[in-house]
């Protein structure tokens, strides 16, 4: 836990990108609080490395939209990996951006009518602060979508639907945990607002087809 570090200069004469930095590291219960709630503070030292440098700091390594997007147009172009993931529009986000859907399984042999499978179903970025799902989530993809044995049995036997960014919004203007209508989604399971929280109520009724 580690804060990361990205400094501008470092990564134009360097090449260095996001690494962990800071000493003196401690997380700790601070004496102030809010209707029953403590409060925490993280504190740690660091010696900038530049003058005159722009730098940036992350509890955990940044993982954008625009990375999804890349991560998904590799996948529709590979020859093999495109065969056995299907990647849909599951519906648009209050701000117009595609909330993507991927179904991944075995393809049914040619002319054969396989029997039906059980569903797994997989989500993440709900809070758009939390990147590590989103690099757990790669890596579920880059092994579910893998050559190994046990990666094509569970194709095999399952069909995934897997919707890797529920809340593309709030990752793109930076909040933490709200979506665009200042809304936590995962308090908002039960809720019929369709028009307030898509991404909830398709992924919902996706569900319970």
């Amino acid at each position: 836990m580690r804060p990361l570090l990205y400094s501008e200069v470092e990564a134009k004469i360097h090449q260095v990108g996001w690494q962990r930095t800071g000493d003196e590291i401690k997380y700790y219960k601070n004496n102030l609080g809010h209707n029953g709630h403590q409060y925490f503070s993280l504190t740690w030292t660091f010696q900038f490395p530049h003058d005159r440098d722009t730098c940036y700091f992350a509890h955990c390594y940044p993982y954008t939209y625009s990375n999804l997007q890349d991560y998904l147009a590799a996948i529709s172009r590979d020859p093999v990996r495109s065969k056995i993931c299907k990647i849909r529009i599951l519906c648009h986000s209050l701000a117009r951006n595609i909330v993507y859907v991927l179904t991944i399984t075995s393809p049914s042999e040619s002319g054969k009518e396989g029997k039906r499978k059980a569903a797994v179903i997989l989500t993440a970025r709900v809070h758009p602060g939390e990147t590590n799902s989103s690099w757990i989530m790669k890596g579920f993809l880059d092994y579910i979508l893998g050559n190994s044995s046990d990666a094509r049995l569970l194709r095999d036997t399952f069909v995934f639907k897997v919707v890797p960014m529920l809340n593309p919004d709030g990752v793109i203007v930076g909040n933490y945990r709200c979506s665009l209508a200042g809304q936590d989604l995962n308090r908002n399971y039960t809720s019929e607002l369709k028009e307030f929280f898509p991404s909830i109520w398709y992924t919902r009724n996706m569900i319970r087809r």
